[in-house]
């Protein structure tokens, strides 16, 4: 589901788009994967029942609004306990490409919460609340997710193929001074 708010500012009226598309994916998607994959008739999901179907926590963050965004950045962090980030980009011009999306494809159950932040381009993270039922969230810049440990997942690129991701996570702790 897309939702618009419709701002005026100094009489022009533009769309700021505040909720990302959810939707339920067709049991065994065939073909390219940066596809929808809806199934037929098409049955899209809201981010509240996202949460009480996987666990997965979404906020949009205000890339253009720094003192925003940093303190949104600082109260994920702190609730989730994470300390690092990683910028991942993935598109066309990266060595081993579509080597690097079937890896990305490959369903994954990690043991820490998984928090990404879109800083630019598009993707999709697929979630499994049951086997062999996949829940697809279409990511746009601005939008951070949080899917819970425990969540079997994977990622891909939408057609665009390009997509800029900052991963936070844990400090190590062989990365501890002293």
């Amino acid at each position: 589901m897309r939702s618009l708010l419709f701002v005026q500012r100094t009489g022009k009226f533009f769309f700021v788009r505040f909720t990302m598309q959810i939707w339920h994916m067709e049991p065994f998607p065939c073909g390219d994967r940066r596809l929808p994959h809806h199934i037929f008739p098409p049955k899209t999901i809201t981010i509240d029942q996202l949460f009480q179907l996987t666990g997965v926590v979404y906020y949009k963050v205000d890339m253009s609004d720094t003192t925003a965004m940093k303190k949104r950045l600082s109260r994920v962090k702190s609730e989730r306990k994470v300390n690092s980030s990683e910028m991942l980009t993935i598109s066309e011009s990266i060595p081993d490409f579509n080597e690097k999306l079937d890896d990305y494809y490959e369903p994954t159950t990690k043991n820490l919460d998984v928090v990404s932040l879109v800083v630019d381009g598009a993707c999709y993270y697929d979630v499994e609340p049951e086997e062999d039922e996949w829940i697809r969230i279409q990511l746009e810049k601005g939008d951070l997710i949080v899917i819970p440990k425990g969540v079997s997942h994977r990622f891909t690129v939408t057609p665009q193929n390009y997509v800029q991701i900052q991963r936070f996570l844990p400090k190590k702790p062989d990365d501890v001074q002293g």
